[in-house]
């Protein structure tokens, strides 16, 4: 009895130190995601993950919710997968809706503080900016 014991906390600590990121670069990469207008009230809540960077290229899904009214957010409400490039720097360009030619959802972020992604959302259609504002993200660990 004591040896089943034994070896269940074996399989349970190593399961869980298996789970950890070991390797700041490695993927995926979930945040918990929160979007706000410009004036700073919260709008939308949800998950974003990082897939991959390969070379300059990066790949991911995103799912988010609407928390409160705002107009003219454009198609960022629900799931979809996203694609952008990355610089040396840290710094994303990502696009919420890779296949659209306009009525996009653009995301400009950082990554160089640990474990965290900040930046700004637009919403860009033929006429240019139509809404702006900002997010962040904190890494699920």
């Amino acid at each position: 009895m004591k040896a089943l014991i034994l070896i269940t906390v074996i399989t349970v600590v190593s399961f869980l130190f298996s789970c950890e990121d070991s390797d700041p670069n490695s993927f995926p990469k979930s945040y918990k995601y929160a979007g706000y207008d410009s004036s700073r009230n919260k709008i939308i809540e949800g998950y974003l993950c990082i897939d991959s960077i390969d070379s300059i290229d990066v790949k991911g899904r995103w799912r988010f919710s609407l928390v409160s009214n705002c107009e003219n957010i454009g198609p960022q409400i629900g799931h979809g997968g996203f694609e952008g490039i990355t610089n040396m720097l840290g710094t994303l360009s990502l696009n919420l809706n890779p296949a659209m030619i306009d009525n996009n959802v653009l995301l400009e972020c950082s990554m160089s503080l640990p474990y965290r992604i900040d930046g700004q959302w637009s919403y860009v259609g033929f006429p240019g900016v139509i809404n702006w504002g900002r997010f962040e993200g904190e890494q699920l660990r």
